[in-house]
């Protein structure tokens, strides 16, 4: 903010001056005129300063009472899962994965294939176990002994 309030009061310095010479306009405008120009340029310009306290979603707009207090409630070390979360937050998963969306969606996909691989490896194995000895690979062709009849 500082560069762009500098770089209009500039422009105002240098717009007074030419409203104030009159060797550039000399008939233009009245005295009067570049008085009340001059202190409502400068009104405006002070009045638009960026207000420092928070308005509508910056970051020290308050929530209604009930979120803040919601907000408040810190549920560490009540739940059933606190060993889980503990657990959870220690890997820093989220805050190398799941933080950025293209690495969530990318961690999505890849785990959706490695995790559909072995999901289907489970099962075959699983079928193999089942039917043991029922299979065609567990049951090999035997060819019969070849006969000497020459």
């Amino acid at each position: 903010f500082g560069s762009s309030r500098l770089s209009v009061q500039t422009a105002l310095a240098g717009l007074a001056s030419v409203l104030n010479s009159s060797i550039a306009y000399p008939n233009f405008p009245s005295p009067l005129f570049r008085k009340m120009f001059r202190t409502r340029v400068s009104r405006a310009l002070f009045r638009s300063k960026a207000k420092r306290s928070g308005g509508f979603g910056s970051p020290s707009d308050h929530e209604p009472h009930w979120i803040e207090k919601w907000n408040n409630d810190h549920r560490a070390g009540k739940d059933s899962m606190d060993w889980f979360f503990r657990a959870f937050n220690s890997t820093g998963i989220y805050e190398v994965v799941l933080k950025s969306s293209p690495r969530f969606y990318g961690f999505m996909v890849c785990g959706g294939v490695v995790g559909s691989y072995y999901w289907s490896r489970m099962w075959d194995h699983y079928w193999n176990y089942i039917n043991q000895g029922k299979l065609y690979r567990h049951n090999p062709y035997v060819y019969p002994p070849a006969d000497d009849d020459e």
